[in-house]
């Protein structure tokens, strides 16, 4: 292996003072700073239009993205002898943030904010145009692996934009919800995992309903996609503790292989669930985080709305159910059913949480 990462890293103009192992990848010193070398399972089209991002970021005061770096060949992927493709990105001293720790949530919070303010329009140049639809590329299509720099440098803006929005968003998990019931309650012999997934099905199931009807009424789902379709709103697409590094006042943003153009709010919800979660639900974690997050980027009408509504989805427990329906159905994972049994437990303190927080959006 040590092999590999040297014929790899020969392919690089820089000088390496130490490097070591992390989750995943090597973590290079170098003179130009730290740099993060790992494979690479994505495409090109896309890492171009992450790149065009988050030099939109720099290019607008915030510097702390992992951007890519060019090889000698001027190719932001690198090749091994055995044909894996790997990538170095710039990296950052600096620890994830503690998702139990209060401060540092509000200060992931506020960022959060900022980064969305930043992420509307980030391909467009100074003239109004599209930069990757500027150089006159007309691109390849979204599963194309492309080979030139040129190619790389310039990726189409429509794999990012022709994603089809599920109309039905919620719809869509409830007849899942009710298909992987259907299985079970046709089991002759179940386990603790498909008993208590089978007890609970009903009271989760009414909340997913109440969550379908309420964004039916109001067209919410549909209505901000479109918006930030016509805007040019991006989201990072995995806003979570493990991709933000906290260095004291300043937060560095990482990962940005889901980035998109979507409704901004899913990125304040995905980053609020997992700390609520954490958290035992606790009602004044969920305050200050939305206190946090409007101080730089305060939510219309629409996206209060939304933001509710997918609260009040069971998304835990549609997660477990999944997780049982695509796994193995001969053994019971005691990790998942120690989850579910977990989020049963939480309940109460969810349903507090939700109509506090219904009274601070409302």
């Amino acid at each position: 292996m040590e092999e590999k990462y040297e014929e790899i890293l020969a392919q690089y103009s820089i000088q390496i003072k130490s490097k070591r192992r992390v989750r995943g990848a090597i973590l290079l010193e170098t003179g130009d700073g730290l740099r993060l070398l790992r494979s690479y399972n994505g495409h090109r089209n896309h890492l171009a239009v992450e790149e065009q991002i988050k030099q939109h970021l720099v290019d607008q005061g915030y510097p702390y993205v992992d951007q890519a770096v060019m090889n000698e060949q001027g190719d932001y992927l690198t090749r091994d002898g055995s044909g894996g493709t790997w990538i170095m990105r710039r990296w950052y001293a600096g620890k994830e943030c503690d998702i139990r720790d209060a401060k540092e949530v509000r200060q992931a919070a506020a960022h959060l904010g900022r980064l969305h303010q930043m992420l509307v329009n980030p391909l467009q140049n100074a003239d109004g145009e599209c930069e990757l639809e500027a150089a006159g590329v007309e691109g390849a299509k979204p599963d194309e692996k492309t080979t030139s720099v040129e190619e790389n440098a310039t990726a189409p803006l429509p794999y990012a934009m022709q994603r089809q929005l599920d109309q039905a968003y919620f719809a869509k998990r409830n007849r899942e919800l009710k298909r992987i019931h259907s299985y079970i309650r046709k089991k002759r012999q179940k386990n603790d995992m498909e008993l208590a997934l089978l007890n609970s099905f009903s009271y989760y199931y009414e909340q997913g309903c109440e969550a379908e009807k309420t964004d039916a009424e109001g067209d919410i789902y549909h209505g901000l996609y479109q918006q930030a379709m016509q805007q040019g709103k991006y989201i990072h697409g995995s806003y979570n503790y493990h991709n933000l590094l906290i260095q004291g006042k300043r937060i560095a943003t990482t990962n940005f292989e889901n980035t998109k153009v979507g409704i901004q709010v899913l990125d304040l919800y995905g980053f609020l669930r997992k700390v609520m979660e954490k958290n035992g639900w606790k009602s004044d974690f969920g305050i200050q985080i939305m206190d946090a997050y409007q101080q730089n980027h305060n939510l219309s009408g629409q996206e209060r709305n939304l933001l509710y509504t997918l609260l009040l989805y069971p998304e835990k427990y549609w997660k477990q159910c999944n997780f049982y329906y695509n796994g193995k159905k001969s053994w019971m994972s005691d990790k998942n059913y120690n989850k579910l049994l977990r989020l049963q437990e939480q309940e109460k303190d969810r349903q507090i949480f939700l109509e506090t927080i219904k009274g601070v959006l409302f």
